[in-house]
């Protein structure tokens, strides 16, 4: 099976079932002792006790989230965790990231007067002083995020606000997390620590035939007892399939307009160089106008006709609202 694509194709003949789709995701990360678990790996090593928020807190809009699966949870402490999976690379995504941080951060501001205890240990109310849990993201991508030389063997990357000439962190109280799973390239025998095992699970579980015998960890022998297909109910199979077709038409698409773009590029000489996520193809500027035209036409309707919204067309191609209009007006 070609790499990146979704598991169809070997339907029935799979152990376990596929992380990287919406049921995978929300069927392991839905329990709560692998949820605190990964997020000891990648994060706080404190983490104990976690609670489920309800995600549609967050406000994002319905139609943007065909290839986003989350999970919004608070510790004991009060930190607050996003943890989602992005099937394929999305336009803006660190403003998207910004986004979807807001909510958890206004929503824990106090409606009135906050009620404290003053030096001399009476109650009084006073105003919010902006004092603030921690809100943290951690986002598993299918796609390569930082495609730089410096970022080429960075799997795990920590992003936070920092004091740009001081070089020192402004807080605390908001990082991001990223996680390139195509980066992931350490094979079985090669997996030292328990964040290597569990990147190496969530990129290649639908392919294992058994849980490698070296994860010998609980949590781990956990996660894969709870992955396996044979353990799911008749309606769980029926959403797990589901859940995988969703999943290939998104990852399919992505793949058809970027073959389709490359071998009309070959046929009139151009270099292209694919960048990273979705599609987005950078013309190398020595054919000539007119054969640059045509290929700008094929690669508009290739991506409309299997999904792509016009805003990421005029994103990908460099064309305006109008000229993308226009192609796709054509008889």
């Amino acid at each position: 099976m070609k790499e990146g694509k979704g598991i169809s194709e070997s339907i029935g003949q799979e152990v376990f079932i596929n992380l990287k789709t919406d049921f995978g995701f929300k069927k392991i990360f839905g329990n709560k002792t692998l949820l605190a678990a990964f997020l000891r790996t990648v994060l706080f090593k404190d983490i104990k006790k976690i609670e489920y928020l309800p995600a549609e807190q967050l406000g994002y809009a319905r139609e943007d989230r065909k290839a986003v699966y989350d999970v919004y949870c608070t510790t004991s402490g009060g930190k607050r965790f996003i943890v989602e999976m992005q099937a394929s690379s999305q336009p803006n995504f660190a403003e998207r990231l910004l986004f979807y941080m807001a909510y958890p951060i206004i929503s824990q501001a106090p409606k009135g007067k906050v009620t404290r205890t003053n030096s001399a240990g009476k109650q009084v109310k006073s105003g919010w002083d902006y004092s603030i849990e921690g809100v943290y993201m951690v986002g598993i991508l299918n796609f390569t995020l930082f495609p730089e030389k410096l970022a080429k063997n960075t799997v795990v990357e920590h992003v936070r606000m920092m004091r740009k000439e001081a070089n020192i962190v402004f807080t605390d109280k908001l990082e991001f997390v990223t996680i390139e799973l195509p980066k992931f390239r350490k094979k079985e025998g090669e997996l030292l620590t328990i964040q290597d095992k569990w990147l190496y699970s969530l990129k290649n579980m639908e392919k294992l035939p058994e849980c490698p015998k070296e994860f010998d960890d609980e949590i781990l022998r956990e996660l894969y007892e709870n992955a396996k297909i044979n353990n799911l109910t008749g309606e769980e199979m029926k959403a797990y399939n589901k859940s995988i077709m969703e999943y290939d038409d998104v990852i399919l698409a992505v793949d058809y307009a970027r073959e389709t773009v490359e071998k009309e590029g070959e046929k009139r000489g151009y270099r292209r160089g694919i960048i990273i996520g979705r599609i987005k193809v950078r013309a190398r500027a020595k054919a000539k106008a007119e054969g640059r035209n045509e290929v700008r036409i094929n690669l508009v309707l290739n991506a409309y006709k299997n999904g792509i919204s016009i805003e990421q067309i005029i994103r990908i191609t460099g064309l305006s609202e109008e000229q993308v209009s226009a192609i796709l007006a054509m008889p």
